[in-house]
Parts: C-alpha cells; structure tokens; sequence
C-alpha cells in the first residue's frame, strides 16, 4: 500500500508506442520488485475508463490512478480487512487465476519492454514519488503524521473569489514538443529535464486584488509540450471542474525564485509530487464509482523575481511572470488560458492547476470554489509538508464547489454549494454534532455533504425500485431510483415513446442525506399524474420523500419518519380508505417488522405510529408489499420477507391481524420482489429475488388452485453472475415481466416475455 490510502498500487512504464506486454515475472528484489512482460497489450479507452494504454489484459482488475506520460500508477481498492479486491471482470475468469498466482506487488514497478532510455521530467518525478510513497520511511510518516485528526484551527476561509476573466481565452502556446526532447536528455535532481533558458520581461496586467505585480526576467527549467489544438472562444464560460468525477487534467507548478531560500531542492519537488499523488490516490479509492483518474502536468518555472513581503499582491508578484514565462497572459487570465489548455492537450473532463513556492503569500494555501487554482507555501504553516497530501485534498475539495467546516472560517449550516446544491450541514459553528470532515480537519474523512458538493453521483448501490409511470409518457415511462454509490439517490428513467427505448441522464437528489441503504419507490394517486413517492433508509433512520409530477418536477426535502429499523422497506398505495393509504413495511433493527401507514382521507396526510410484529420470525433483511385481491372485501395485505437465506409469506386480512405463512424459498440472498401478475385467470403471486449461488430465482404462487401453493424455484438470468439487489414491475409491453438487477455498482434490466414461450431475455446494462 503506497502512501497512507486504502488502495494497493504500483506503477506501470510502458513504451511510447502501445506495444508487447504481458504475463508478469517478478525480479529478484521482493522490496522493489521490477517486471517484465510478453504478451499483447489491450488498448486503452477513454480517459479514465479500463485499462490505460500498455496495461497487460491480465491486469485490469487495476485502474490507472495518475498519468505522467508513459509513467502510469495503477490501483486496486482494498477491503476492510486490508486485502487487495480481486479484479470484478464479467466473463474473464483468467484474470482471478492470474492474481492468485502472482506474488504480492503492491509498491512495485512495472515495465513493459520497448521503454525509451530517458523518462521526461512530468514521468521521471511521478515515478520518484510513487517510489517514494512505497517506501517504509513514508509510510511510518503517515503513521506518525503530525496534528493528525486536529481542526484547522485558521481564523479566517482558505478561500477567495477569482476576478473574472478580462479578454477571450488565447490560443495555446507554441512551443517544443515533448517528442522534440532527447529520449536520453539528462535528469537533474528531483527530475527536471535540462533544456536552455528562456530570458524576457514579462507585461504587466490584472492580478487577483486588483493591482499589478512587480516583473522581472525568469528561467523555465523545462521545455512546454505542444498544446496540439487550441482552445474555442466558447471555453471561457465553461466550468472547468464541476464534479470530482471522470477524468482530471492537474497542473503542478512549482515557481522557484533567484535565491536559495526560494528554491526547491530535488527531494523536495519529488515531495510535492508524492503528497498531491497520496492526496489524489484518497479521492480516488474513497468513491472508485467516480472512475477518477489524475493526469498530469508538471512545470518547474525558477523566476529572477526578487521576494516581497511588502508587496501589494503577494500572488501577482510571482504568478504573472511565471504564467508569462508558460506562454500565456501575465496576469489571471493567464491561468484561465492555462488551465483551459491543459484540459485540451490532456483531453480530460476537468481541469484546474496548483501553484507550490517558497515566495511569501497571503495565505499559506488557499483556492478558487469552482476554480481555477490552489496557492500552497511548501512550508504549509504549522502542518508541515508531510501535512500536505490533506491541505491539497482540502484545496482541492473547494476547486470542485465543497466549502469550509471549520469555525474560524465564519460557515453556516445553509447555502447551496456545489452542482448538487448541497447545503453547508456539517459546519463547525452549527451542526448539532459536526462529523470528522476534511473539510473540516486534518483527517482522511468525509462527512455526508462534502460527496454531494463534490458532485460525486457516478455509480449505484443498495437495492433499485422500479416503477412503470402513469401520465408521464405516453406509453407510461420506466422511473427508477436507487442509492447512488457514495451519496444520496440516483434517479433515471426510459423514454418508452421513443425508439430503442433509450434510458435519460441520471439526475442525482438527497446527496445531503449521506450514503442510502435502501429505498422504495410508487407513484401515488394523489395529482395528475402522480407524484412519485418513497421512503429511504439511511442507518437505523426511515424518511419520506416526493417528487411532482409536473412543473419543475423538483424534489421535495425528505421527512423524518421511524427510527430502530434495517433492511430493506416497502411501500405501496393500497385501496383502503377514500383516497388510497399508503401501507409501509420495513425490518425492525433487532427482530420482526414495522408497519407504518398514511391516512389520506384527513388533512395533512398523518402517519400512523410504528407497529410491530413477526417477532417469532428473528431478524428480518427485506421485505417486500403488496395489496392482493384474494380473502374477500378490498382484498389482503400480503408480504414475502427475506429472512436469512429463506422467503416467508405473510397475510393481513380484514381483521388487521398478521400472519406468519409458509417457507417457499431457499438458498436465496438479496431483496425479493413480489408482485401479483394480470395474466389471465389466476392472478397469480410472482416473486424474483438473487440466487445465493449467483443469477435470479423466480417463484410464482398458483392462485388458480383449490389450495393455493408456491412453484419453482426456477433459476435464471446465470450470465449476471452474483447479484446484489433486484426490482421487478409487470408492463404493458404485453404483460412482460421486466426485472432490475443490481450488479456491484451497475443496473442491468432482464424482461421475460408472456405466453406460452414465455421466456427471458439476455440482460441489458442500464447505468
């Protein structure tokens, strides 16, 4: 494990060129362990997706964290019992024999064959400081880190608000290519490529306050990579880190003065770049649902700028001539265009830059929310740099919209920060218990609205629910919620009227509610159309939450209802009363379950207080509801329960009384779901639920018979491997039964067509 992070890493060199890689066959050196390979490479996909160019196929049970050119550094998220996952490929069960036969190389160095002789200076110093973060003196500094879990204690936010941009963005600078540099151009400490100087007097031009700097001449110690394309006029109004998700280009500019006090040595550069990766690495193993991957752009700008203490703009005085010096405007337009460059020539979904020196700041680290930058003094005030990994992930946090929770920085508990407009709720001044936070802290923490700010809402977990709308489309449309990997919910729906019945852009809501365990969604009668309602589970906590079906279609804040519960819940509309109940069931935290129900025929819709029952049944997992329309009158209330490995059928007849029916199922593992069918005839109970050994089980009631009994279990859907979590709806495409499978952190949809060749489909990814 590199650094302090859950995440077991090691880099991978490979040639210029995609070319042979392969098997891997350890060295002789078990502390260092290089590698070589031998057989073809897979190539590489988009930015941040699979395996990166030059990984063996057999090694894509690991994701490409940090790019530095041909220098990549490749992660595998690790349990909570410490050991490295093993790779979730779907159909390549040679990559788990593979991982099972290597030895262990978490902190290794792989090199593929064809590698150029010479490493230029952004590969060279991210290779020096993975080598660094593996090492065993690193690590015991993280175990030993300084204030470790300590608020910042700063009396002031480490944020300002840029100054607007002032011209259109540049075109990208012209300068040498990095194929331009020697393959065997020498390395001076710490990594720089040695190449001329460039001498000049920078122009002066706005700066942040509002005042200009002082200019002089300056030396790069590097050679700028060509831009390739330039950047659209357009660029300037788009937001250039919006969500901590994807693909993200990181600008690392450490500006060196004239004197030796103002300069980095070669340990201290490969510092920088060790503790931004450490940081980095945490954000990406924190939420790997966001499919983060880090690429980079290093720049060593050594100015003859004299420091100034006394200067009018601390910033300005080393930021212009240094962004001078890069090719672009010496002011903070500057830093627009270099940024919106970087993002360009890197061909990532986000961008923003960090500026690391020893000249005099205002602040010892602060940043633009939303961006485009990060000032930090390597001294990093009382944290120390072995502190930095945490005060550049706190930067970082605010450049993609999360804001202070410390007290000194005047917070409050409002506010709408972030693309998910998540409230301030974890502030020190405020919250009734504020959580361990980075945001607000020295610790490796996230409490629940730093995700939501951040824009983290890739990926699912938890259980789906799945409904077919009514009024919303007009063949009905698919609307389905489910909890997002890391925070809140995730909302997507199918465009039934449309061809190829495309899913829509998932929309995220609830992200201040934290991480959701469970969920249970119905579309009520209660508006044309009607709202969509549910009840979530966060915890042992049981809230409400609506959307409207019309308008704004906006979703309402969620409502406390229950607490003492697990498991997942059930809700549904029942025919009792005028208007139509809501009946709910949900697993008490120790043993039976709860009934809860809303009375809509008296003014403001109250809820009953919890009831329980099935005490005799243990601790119940799931449970799922429905209003069937056997026993007479308005039909009955009846459930299937997931209790251990076995399904349970429940009934509540008229006489609102429980009872406990027989086992029907076995060897199970996931929510079931139990729906009453429209086929002809019996109207008959089906239930879906995962199979323990892998693939769906589907079991039907025969409500046709004398004696009404359960059949199957009739296996299915075995190409899903091991499922999660499942939903299942009958449609009106013909009475098909149309299933949601949660697969890790994706949904996939099976349907089974109805008749006499009834039979399922292959299953198809959703999200």
């Amino acid at each position: 494990m590199a650094g302090d992070v859950p995440v077991d890493e090691r880099a991978l060199i490979t040639p210029s060129v995609a070319g042979t890689a392969g098997v891997l066959r350890a060295a002789a050196s078990p502390d260092q362990a290089q590698w070589t390979a031998s057989t073809p490479t897979t190539p590489a996909g988009p930015a941040g997706d699979g395996p990166a160019a030059g990984t063996p196929a057999d090694l894509r049970g690991e994701r490409a964290l940090h790019h530095y050119g041909r220098v990549q550094v490749l992660g595998r998220p690790r349990d909570a019992g410490g050991a490295s996952r093993p790779p979730a490929t779907p159909g390549q069960p040679g990559v788990r024999g593979l991982a099972a036969l290597m030895p262990p190389a978490d902190g290794s160095v792989v090199s593929t064959t064809g590698v150029s002789p010479g490493l230029s200076r952004a590969e060279t110093l991210g290779l020096d400081a993975f080598r660094l973060r593996a090492s065993s003196a690193y690590r015991q500094i993280k175990a030993d880190r300084p204030r470790d879990g300590h608020g910042w204690d700063m009396d002031r936010p480490c944020t300002d608000v840029p100054p607007p941009r002032t011209s259109p963005p540049s075109a990208p600078p012209h300068a040498a290519p990095a194929a331009a540099l020697s393959p065997t151009a020498a390395l001076i400490p710490g990594g720089a490529t040695t190449t001329s100087t460039a001498n000049g007097t920078g122009a002066n031009g706005g700066v942040a306050n509002g005042s200009a700097g002082a200019l002089g001449t300056g030396t790069i110690a590097h050679a700028t990579p060509a831009d390739g394309q330039g950047i659209s006029a357009g660029a300037a109004s788009t937001p250039t880190s919006s969500r901590l998700e994807g693909s993200v280009a990181v600008g690392l500019i450490l500006v060196e003065g004239p004197t030796a006090d103002l300069q980095f040595t070669a340990a201290e550069r490969t510092k920088v770049v060790a503790e931004v990766q450490n940081g980095l690495s945490w954000y990406a193993s924190t939420n790997p649902a966001a499919g983060l991957a880090f690429h980079y752009d290093i720049q060593i700008v050594r100015l003859s700028v004299a420091a100034n203490p006394n200067a009018t703009d601390l910033e300005a005085l080393w930021r212009d001539p240094t962004m001078d010096r890069l090719g672009h405007k010496a002011n903070f337009d500057g830093v627009y265009d270099y940024v919106d460059a970087l993002r360009g020539r890197l061909g990532t979904t986000w961008a923003y830059c960090a500026f690391f020196t020893k000249y005099p700041v205002s602040y010892f680290a602060y940043s633009s929310i939303g961006g485009p930058r990060i000032v930090l003094s390597y001294e990093n005030d009382g944290w120390g740099p072995d502190n930095i990994d945490r005060v550049f992930t706190h930067e970082t946090g605010h450049i993609f919209g999360a804001p202070d929770e410390y007290a000194g920085a005047g917070c409050d508990c409002g506010g709408q920060w972030g693309v998910f407009q998540t409230p301030n709720g974890n502030c020190d001044g405020c919250a009734p218990t504020p959580a361990d936070c980075l945001m607000r802290s020295n610790s490796f923490a996230l409490c629940r609205f730093t995700p939501g700010q951040v824009g983290w809402g890739h990926g699912v977990a938890g259980n789906p629910a799945l409904i077919q709308s009514k009024g919303l489309g007009k063949a009905g449309n698919f609307e389905v919620v489910v909890p997002s990997a890391f925070s809140g919910l995730t909302h997507v729906w199918r465009d039934n009227d449309a061809t190829n019945y495309p899913w829509r852009d998932p929309w995220q809501t609830a992200q201040a509610l934290g991480p959701v365990d469970a969920v249970s969604m119905i579309q009520s009668t209660l508006a044309n159309p009607g709202p969509l309602e549910m009840v979530i589970r966060v915890g042992d906590a049981l809230s409400f939450l609506w959307r409207d079906s019309s308008g704004t279609f906006a979703w309402h804040a969620p409502t406390a209802l229950a607490q003492g519960v697990r498991g997942v819940p059930s809700l549904i509309q029942s025919r009792l009363g005028t208007k139509g109940n809501f009946e709910l069931l949900v697993p008490a935290a120790d043993v039976g379950l709860i009934h809860l129900w809303r009375n809509h025929d008296v003014h403001g819709y109250p809820w009953s207080g919890p009831a329980r029952f099935g005490a005799n049944l243990g601790k119940v997992d799931a449970v799922s509801l429905i209003h069937g329309t056997l026993g007479g009158g308005t039909g009955m209330l009846e459930a299937v329960a997931l209790v251990g490995t076995r399904l349970v059928h429940l009934t509540r007849d008229n006489t609102a009384v429980w009872r406990t029916g027989p086992t029907f199922g076995e060897g199970v593992s996931g929510n079931p779901a139990l729906i009453q069918s429209t086929f002809p005839g019996a109207r008959n109970f089906e239930v879906v639920v995962p199979a323990a050994g892998g693939g769906l089980i589907h079991y039907y009631r025969n409500n046709n018979a004398s004696t009404p009994f359960w059949s199957g279990p009739r296996p299915f859907g075995a190409a899903l491997g091991k499922v999660d979590a499942v939903a299942m709806i009958q449609s009106n495409f013909d009475g098909h039964l149309e299933v949601l499978a949660r697969i890790g952190d994706e949904l996939h949809m099976i349907w089974r067509s109805s008749g006499a060749t009834a039979a399922w489909s292959t299953p198809r990814r959703v999200f």
